[in-house]
């Protein structure tokens, strides 16, 4: 029989984790020599809900939507953001629950970005649009990326996916916006762990690779990241103590390899490159 001690422990993380989620992590204005963070509210259908934007100094090659997972907001992701916005990327992150990778929210976003025009400081928004979330908020970018195919599927450019945790349609998400290998779908996966659900979005990140294979494309890159590498990598300095009681702590050198990932194969959508394995250091292709 399991101790009672060690369920209390993993429930208090949880819990933390739960109120972790519902503090307040959105920052001031800040502005710098590579861009400028701008918290600000979007009107999506209900209500007002707030967002966080990162706008690159100079032109940005795309927007990506880049969303917390469950529990989390966008002040876990700040110092990935950030390097993103440094390449030359206009990053935006929605503050909102997460849990489901809630669709109703992804799609009213799709409809948002669909018409609007401007960033906060007023530049044009760019044409194309990458899609891309930690964990749950995989799922919500899965959830918008196939609500953009229905009403703007020339401006979608592909989705990056950091240790996604499969919900109910995800696959039926992630096959719509990799149209059989017409559009990139690359994920990075932590070893499996609770945090990950024991790395279920394995599944549908194979069949859609056979999809585009079978289409005699391919569309989907996938790596599992190496021994060391925990759930929490991608949110690196931005993390806490009680995701790291739950998921394991972010060390140094994973935290930088699922980064540069991100700003390589972020770039390569953008520029509609074909996205590589190269400088994956220990990481394994997902078969």
């Amino acid at each position: 029989m399991t101790p009672c001690r060690p369920k209390r422990s993993l429930a208090v993380a949880w819990l933390g984790l739960l109120l972790a989620g519902c503090a307040n992590l959105a920052p001031l204005r800040e502005t710098d020599a590579v861009g400028a963070l701008v918290p600000a509210t979007m009107d999506l259908d209900v209500a007002p809900t707030a967002v966080q934007w990162y706008l690159p100094a100079g032109q940005a090659s795309a927007l990506l939507v880049f969303q917390h997972g469950f529990t989390r907001a966008c002040g876990h992701l700040r110092g990935s953001s950030r390097q993103l916005m440094a390449a030359g990327l206009m990053v935006l992150c929605v503050d909102a629950p997460m849990a489901g990778g809630n669709p109703a929210l992804a799609a009213a976003l799709a409809r948002r970005l669909a018409t609007a025009r401007t960033a906060p400081d007023g530049r044009a928004l760019p044409d194309r649009i990458i899609v891309a979330g930690h964990s749950a908020g995989a799922a919500f970018a899965a959830a918008l990326g196939a609500a953009l195919v229905e009403i703007a599927p020339e401006r979608l450019a592909g989705a990056l996916l950091f240790d996604p945790v499969a919900t109910d349609r995800f696959e039926a998400h992630l096959r719509a916006v990799s149209a059989a290998g017409r559009r990139p779908v690359l994920a990075a996966m932590a070893p499996p762990h609770r945090c990950n659900a024991m790395s279920n979005a394995l599944p549908a990140l194979r069949s859609i690779r056979s999809e585009a294979l079978a289409a005699l494309r391919d569309g989907f890159v996938g790596v599992r990241l190496a021994a060391g590498a925990t759930h929490a990598d991608i949110e690196g300095e931005d993390s806490d103590v009680l995701a790291a009681l739950a998921c394991g702590r972010p060390q140094a050198a994973p935290i930088a390899q699922v980064r540069a990932l991100a700003v390589a194969w972020a770039l390569d959508l953008a520029l509609g490159r074909r996205p590589r394995l190269d400088g994956i250091g220990a990481a394994q292709p997902i078969d």
